[in-house]
């Protein structure tokens, strides 16, 4: 006869049960034949590789069930069903972003020509030598434009308020010039075109 007992049950013959034989149980296991499973940690009570462990009803912080998963470092939750997310409470700098590594974490920095460190806070020297040359540039365009401002206002209360013209000499001067080159195209008289014919 076949084994008739389930779930690693031990069989005894009994002539005194109508089917000739009884099944001796494991623990958490009912039925003639041991068939119900009514074990409180089942296979897979607990997820993710954790171990289920039977607790007594009565003990606090165990959600009012009978069993309490033990869950790998990865994994949390009543059936270690949850990811643990260490990334949480970790805040990365310049656009970072945290990842979770084999329990660990780290941010990763998607600039890092201009950013390193745990947290993506330490400026590289490329990057400060580029914010140094911008603060040079704008320096210099902003003096120049401070210089261009203070020259056409300078030049403008010496005219209009102490009536001095700076360049008041230099344009006679041009404009002498311009009066004796007119007078010497004048003298020389209208230009003559001169037309030659060639007789065969």
């Amino acid at each position: 006869m076949s084994q008739p007992c389930f779930n690693a049950a031990t069989c005894f013959p009994d002539a005194t049960v109508p089917l000739g034989y009884r099944c001796g149980c494991q623990t958490g296991y009912t039925g003639s034949t041991c068939q119900n499973d009514e074990r409180i940690c089942k296979d897979d009570t607990c997820w993710n590789n954790g171990t289920c462990i039977e607790v007594n009803s009565t003990m606090v912080d165990n959600n009012g069930t009978t069993f309490y998963c033990n869950c790998s470092e990865s994994f949390t939750g009543v059936h270690c069903e949850l990811k643990v997310n260490l990334c949480v409470n970790i805040k990365c700098q310049n656009h970072g972003i945290c990842q979770t590594v084999n329990m660990s974490w780290s941010c990763i920095c998607l600039t890092p020509s201009l950013y390193y460190g745990n947290y993506c806070e330490i400026e590289t020297s490329a990057l400060k030598v580029k914010q140094a040359l911008s603060r040079s540039f704008a320096g210099v365009a902003i003096a120049a434009l401070v210089l261009t401002c203070s020259f056409v206002i300078i030049m403008d209360v010496l005219k209009y308020v102490f009536k001095i013209d700076p360049v008041k000499a230099e344009r006679l001067k041009q404009a002498q010039a311009k009066k004796a080159v007119k007078a010497k195209a004048k003298a020389r008289g209208p230009n003559v075109a001169v037309r030659f014919q060639y007789v065969a």
